[in-house]
């Protein structure tokens, strides 16, 4: 089947939508000085939003590519990082921002990004976001916008995304075959996407091998390195006791790891100990830990790629959404041998 190609868009589009004459439109969009600032703003935005393009019309002149991500000291978010700064290559200036996790900073960074400084946005939402308004005001201004990782997918922008579906359905069921039966999840917010994803592979697998769900098993933290511990321990003080733990991060798992010791849980013959990311101290505890493996630098690359044809005016596809999927690589946390 044929994909219809959509219209494309005209001056005189544009002038119908706003009420105002086609050569007002084409002066704005080519800076005549016999516009006024409000006008060229108005049509500019309109332009935008309607996906006008041509050689006269730059959506923006700023050399800078922004990056925002909720987290810093997180290996996941500094390899996306390492591969999309392979791609610009000192073609543009990278500024980083984080956003700790919070909304309220988040939209106070991207509030702040000006269309004359910055090319393109590149932003993975915090864990407590609650829309895109801001994010839409940021492209009303003249600034494309990139989402990765967590996203908002009613919003229409280009969207790079893991299979996190696909990663919680393939560790759980690991876990299921390995011979566990018990099993508890820890997860950061109760609210985002991945979460949700998450589970409802993780629910899916429970329902496929006819074991029940407890909903004791699971647990909502932030998991900071202050209330892993707590975690950890009302875990192991539930009755009857997991036997294996999903946990977010690598460090989660092996301070959890840490924690079974002192309490003489053997680990993989009693509790299991996995974790979604896929660090490389994974293979260097002791007992090497169980994780998913993602495609970082791929991943980074090809918004490298995306951010550098956008800032050079290139026509792209709005609704794109980029699924990437990961590998688990099994390690002595989980490898418990299962009797006949």
């Amino acid at each position: 089947m044929t994909e219809m190609k959509r219209p494309k868009v005209s001056i005189y589009d544009i002038a119908r939508e706003l009420n105002v004459a086609p050569s007002t439109v084409s002066r704005a969009i080519s800076g005549s000085e016999l516009i006024s600032d409000e006008v060229k703003e108005m049509v500019r935005a309109k332009a935008i939003e309607m996906g006008y393009s041509s050689r006269k019309f730059n959506i923006n002149k700023g050399d800078t590519i922004a990056i925002v991500v909720p987290e810093i000291n997180n290996y996941f978010y500094h390899k996306i990082l390492e591969g999309i700064q392979q791609k610009i290559d000192h073609k543009y200036l990278v500024s980083i921002f984080c956003s700790y996790n919070s909304f309220e900073t988040e939209k106070e960074i991207v509030s702040r990004l000006s269309p004359t400084q910055v090319g393109c946005l590149i932003i993975t939402q915090s864990m407590d976001a609650k829309d895109s308004l801001h994010i839409a005001e940021a492209e009303k201004k003249g600034i494309p916008v990139i989402m990765m990782n967590r996203v908002d997918y009613e919003y229409q922008c280009p969207k790079f995304v893991i299979d996190n579906y696909l990663d919680s359905y393939m560790l759980t069921n690991h876990l299921v075959s390995s011979g566990y039966q018990r099993i508890a999840v820890a997860a950061k917010h109760f609210n985002c996407s991945i979460y949700k994803e998450r589970l409802q592979a993780y629910k899916d697998v429970l329902t496929e091998n006819n074991l029940p769900f407890n909903p004791d098993y699971i647990i909502y933290s932030e998991l900071t390195h202050e209330d892993i511990n707590e975690v950890v321990m009302r875990f192991l003080n539930l009755r009857p006791q997991p036997d294996a733990l999903i946990l977010p991060g690598f460090s989660a798992a092996l301070h959890a790891i840490s924690i079974t010791k002192v309490y003489n849980i053997d680990v993989p013959g009693d509790m299991a100990v996995v974790s979604f990311d896929e660090d490389p101290e994974c293979k260097y505890s002791f007992p090497s830990i169980t994780g998913i493996e993602r495609p970082v630098v791929e991943i980074g690359n090809k918004i490298g790629e995306l951010a550098l044809a956008i800032c050079s005016n290139t026509a792209y596809d709005k609704n794109q959404i980029n699924v990437f999927k990961s590998n688990l690589v099994i390690r002595s946390s989980s490898l418990r041998l299962v009797s006949n």
